[in-house]
């Protein structure tokens, strides 16, 4: 039996040293190895003195596996052929100048595929004829004569993987076709991420960009709106944390409060559930330093990410808070030059006081009050403990609900004000609390039911 195979002391008709160095193996420590037509075991034994966790190899010639394992002991080795592979799966995988030797040469490739960890490697040497057309060649060697792929054939066999040419390997005497590396891997179906904040354009960029290529999109805030009108089934957790305080004008505020409350998992699953394991687009904000839990759950279902970002053009806009701050503070700013312009009311004044409390001498009323014209009272009077107390100055509030209540033009009809009445004793409270606006002559404003109750109480 020859000697192929070559070692210190025993050289072969392979230049094996160098046929690993081309072969650029990846990492293999802690990682499961199997070599189809081991021979010697020469690559067993280098993936077991990197760490490898298993190493094994495959030979269909009885005399190869005995010398490999009197060679490699910590290595497991058997005598068969690719028709009865060891059980797996293996995270590389190793066919070095065999692959001509095989009846189908397409379906051992995909065979041993399938042999393959999720993010396993197939590393082929293999030769390749040079031609523009997609065929196998039949070659006459030395010895007999062997159909090989063209690069075009090698295209159209491998269009479902994902796969690399790594470069020429190193040529032997006798080589009728040069020998080339080839690392072929499963093809995880990809998921581009548009998850750039609001008003960056990303719907409008991934409509643009994915249907042409025929790949579904997957709206964040659609799918969320589904789950918040019972459409869509989610996760019971999920759905409490989408619907509490669900708005369909502040889903990134919902998107917000579900990742920082623990569902970003949960929810990327069901985007992804939407289309299954194929490549789509994500169109759904997500925040920045949440990008990786959504990158780390897609890889655990299989996919490969692929985040797209770009610069925002045009102004920044401002948080929703802080709009809504400024809107409100330019608002109340116009508050005093209103109250100025308009004629001083005398006619019939409504409203309601909401909140009254008495600590530590100072009474604060909270509510609201409007004028026959529209407009809250320049002042307000208050008569408590048999005092009367004229407050010119008060903090005026919007009051939304109020505005919406009786279809007002403005919200600015609410009212804080403070008054330090010094020390009051029981029998003071018992003369009540009424509250007017500029006009001591007219009713006074409503005491709210809980409001009323509790200053009883206190009387």
């Amino acid at each position: 039996m020859a000697q192929y195979q070559s070692f210190p002391g025993a050289p072969g008709g392979s230049l094996t040293l160098d046929k690993l160095k081309k072969l650029l193996l990846p990492d293999l420590a802690g990682r499961s190895f199997l070599d189809v037509g081991c021979n010697e075991g020469f690559f067993c034994g280098f993936a077991k003195f990197q760490g490898a966790s298993r190493s094994v190899g495959v030979d269909h010639s009885a005399g190869f596996i005995a010398r490999a394992r009197q060679r490699f002991p910590d290595c497991e080795f058997h005598v068969s052929g690719w028709d009865e592979l060891p059980q797996g799966p293996f995270d590389v995988i190793l066919l070095a100048s065999a692959l001509h030797y095989a009846d189908d040469q397409a379906a051992l490739l995909h065979r041993l595929v399938e042999h393959l960890s999720p993010d396993g490697v197939l590393v082929v040497e293999l030769g390749i004829v040079t031609s523009a057309k997609s065929e196998w060649v039949r070659v006459e060697r030395g010895i007999d004569e062997r159909e090989f792929p063209t690069m075009p054939k090698l295209r159209e066999v491998l269009r479902d993987y994902a796969w690399k040419w790594m470069g020429p390997s190193v040529s032997q005497d006798g080589d009728p076709v040069a020998r080339h590396v080839l690392h072929v891997s499963r093809r995880r179906p990809v998921a581009y991420l548009l998850m750039q904040p609001p008003a960056f354009g990303k719907t409008t960029i991934a409509k643009q960009l994915f249907p042409p290529a025929g790949m579904p999109i997957v709206s964040g805030d659609q799918q969320i709106g589904l789950v918040a009108q019972g459409k869509l089934a989610a996760p019971e957790s999920l759905r409490r944390a989408i619907t509490d305080g669900y708005s369909p004008y502040r889903i990134d505020q919902t998107i917000q409060r579900v990742f920082d409350e623990g569902h970003g998992e949960a929810l990327v699953r069901l985007w992804s559930a939407k289309v299954g394991p194929r490549d789509f687009a994500l169109d759904a904000y997500v925040p920045a330093h949440h990008h990786g839990l959504v990158q780390d759950t897609l890889l655990q279902l299989g996919y490969l990410p692929v985040q797209l970002q770009w610069p925002r053009v045009g102004p920044k806009l401002l948080p929703a808070t802080s709009a809504d701050g400024q809107a409100e503070a330019f608002y109340l700013s116009m508050a005093d030059e209103a109250c100025a312009v308009s004629p001083s009311a005398s006619g019939d004044l409504t409203g309601f006081v909401d909140q009254v409390t008495l600590l530590d001498g100072v009474l604060a009323i909270r509510g609201w009050a409007i004028t026959a014209e529209g407009r809250l009272p320049e002042r307000m009077t208050v008569r408590f403990a048999g005092r009367t107390f004229v407050v010119d100055k008060f903090e005026r509030t919007l009051r939304p609900d109020v505005q919406k209540h009786l279809g007002l033009a403005h919200a600015l009809v609410g009212y804080r004000l403070e008054i330090d009445v010094g020390d009051i004793d029981g029998k003071s409270l018992a003369g009540g609390l009424l509250v007017f606006g500029e006009d001591t002559r007219g009713p006074a404003l409503q005491l709210a039911a809980g409001v009323e109750e509790r200053w009883a109480s206190r009387a």
